[in-house]
């Protein structure tokens, strides 16, 4: 869009609210002209496209003499498809981490995980696909199936079908997240694609792994978002021991090149399973003592793209 402001005041001329509350409110004349629009295309029998979203993004769009030209491009490129499903991975650990007392429904969890990323996603981002929904709403689902099926999501009947939560990989992974981007000047940036095809999780999380190679980094890393003083790595230190063994054996199959996708999910599921049977108890008291610097959570939330 070239003269976004130009077009703005052409709408605001031309759409007349009235008996609307605000009615020169330019975000209400806008989304009434969208359904307007939407409605025309369904009553003149639209259903096949004659322009796709491909084209329409690539196109020039002006305002001159209080007329919108559109001018198509003179050729039409591959421009991709947008934020990939990896590429929300971090960040939506991250987000997972930050609101994991709210016990958002999966819905809510997507709209607003998609409302703060607003700022680093692309108009490729919200092409609606042909079942209505946009790209980006889509492909945070994707993410986060790959995420629970590597158990960095909790899969229960409890969870699976309401909300995302995350397990004590996830925390660790997602509090590993916290503290690289809490530095950063674009916490919420769009991760970059893994180079390896053979891996299909982001690249922070094998970095993550990477810091919790012995016991030490390991409680401290939980301890970095948990209150402070908590008993809980007290009163559960067999429990701790006995996970951070089999979280050693997790990363590695994470990790493991030589195995298919589809081996290393199953291998890596089976080790989650088992640090659920082990510390179902713990992980409960863990979620509870979790406590994010309410400045820091506040500042990264309210970060503005």
């Amino acid at each position: 869009m070239i003269d976004r402001n130009a077009f703005e005041d052409l709408i605001d001329k031309v759409v007349i609210l009235d008996n609307w509350a605000d009615p020169d409110n330019l975000e209400r004349k806008i989304e009434l002209l969208c359904f307007a629009l939407e409605e025309l295309k369904y009553a003149r029998g639209g259903e096949t496209e004659k322009v796709s979203f491909e084209e329409y993004v690539q196109s020039e769009v002006r305002v001159r003499n209080h007329k919108l030209i559109i001018s198509a491009p003179q050729k039409v490129r591959n421009v991709g498809a947008g934020t990939s499903p990896i590429q929300l991975q971090a960040p939506l650990l991250l987000f997972l981490l930050l609101n994991h007392k709210e016990r958002y429904q999966v819905l809510d969890i997507i709209r607003l995980f998609i409302e703060q990323m607003r700022g680093h996603l692309t108009f490729l981002d919200f092409k609606k696909t042909k079942t209505g929904v946009t790209r980006c709403f889509t492909n945070t689902r994707f993410a986060a199936h790959v995420l629970r099926d590597y158990g960095l999501l909790k899969f229960t009947r409890q969870e699976a079908f309401k909300t995302w939560e995350l397990s004590l990989s996830g925390f660790l992974v997602a509090a590993d997240i916290l503290e690289r981007r809490s530095r950063s000047q674009s916490p919420w940036e769009v991760s970059a694609i893994n180079k390896d095809a053979k891996l299909d999780l982001a690249t922070e999380i094998y970095i993550a792994s990477d810091g919790l190679q012995n016991f030490d980094d390991f409680v401290r890393k939980l301890s970095s978002i948990c209150a402070p003083d908590v008993e809980i790595f007290k009163t559960f230190g067999p429990v701790l021991t006995q996970a951070f063994d089999l979280l050693q054996s997790y990363w590695l199959i994470i990790k493991d090149p030589s195995k298919s996708q589809q081996e290393r999910r199953k291998a890596s599921l089976d080790r989650i399973k088992a640090l659920d049977a082990l510390g179902g108890t713990f992980l409960n008291e863990l979620a509870r003592c979790i406590q994010i610097n309410d400045a820091l959570r506040r500042a990264l939330l309210s970060y503005s793209c």
